[in-house]
């Protein structure tokens, strides 16, 4: 049942108040804020796949990876913490050190010292192709598609624009002007969600009713290599 949890002056309810504004409800918006960029991202890279395989790579697979990777981490760092073998240093920790806090008190100095470069290279690599699909995917919107060479400096455009907005976000407020940005963002198109969620369904049966009928649909396409 879905729960909306309140300040009710006391220290409980502030704690679930405060989680549940600062995860779930700050998730919500931030999937459907980066909802276009990502639908159309993985438009691109799914076109001639059918709807099983996409359902399967883009959606089960990755969630069950993050799933997995949760269960395994954050339950061993609360496990850590019950145990008392962590003595606080991972709750104690800021929310971004918190996996490094973990793994010190998982292993000895030097490994720790390995595994969070790799962790930060990783991350890295995460936000530069996050940002890089992120700028294609707006300029290959604005451009209606173009992806001519003459659309290279709609790209440095657009690129310079991204990182100028998050700049001044992370300027003036930190990740709380980030997240009040996302979830101002994310209202209006939310309506624009449902209305694309019934478009889907719509050309979903379409395609099934030309299949029975034996006309071609797009996904007898051969898949993209």
């Amino acid at each position: 049942m879905f729960t909306v949890w309140t300040d009710d002056g006391t220290e409980v309810g502030a704690a679930l108040a405060g989680w549940q504004g600062g995860w779930t409800i700050f998730y919500w918006a931030w999937w459907i804020a980066f909802a276009p960029a990502v639908g159309v991202f993985l438009a691109r890279v799914s076109r001639g796949r059918t709807v099983r395989e996409y359902v399967i790579g883009a959606m089960i697979v990755p969630g069950t990876m993050c799933f997995i990777w949760f269960a395994i981490v954050g339950g061993t760092a609360i496990d850590l913490e019950l145990t008392g073998r962590a003595a606080g240093s991972i709750l104690e920790a800021g929310q971004a050190d918190q996996l490094f806090a973990t793994l010190s008190v998982l292993l000895s100095d030097n490994l720790a010292w390995v595994m969070s470069l790799i962790v930060v290279i990783l991350l890295m690599t995460y936000l530069v192709t996050t940002a890089d699909s992120a700028v294609l995917i707006i300029n290959t919107i604005n451009a209606a598609g173009d992806e001519s060479p003459k659309a290279k400096p709609h790209i440095l455009f657009w690129g310079g624009a991204f990182a100028f907005v998050v700049g001044g976000l992370i300027l003036a407020g930190g990740l709380n002007a980030i997240r009040f940005a996302m979830v101002i963002g994310a209202l209006p198109f939310s309506f624009i969600m449902v209305l694309m969620g019934i478009a889907i369904l719509k050309a979903v049966y379409r395609d099934s009713k030309r299949e029975a009928n034996g006309i071609e649909t797009s996904v007898s396409e051969s898949p993209a290599e």
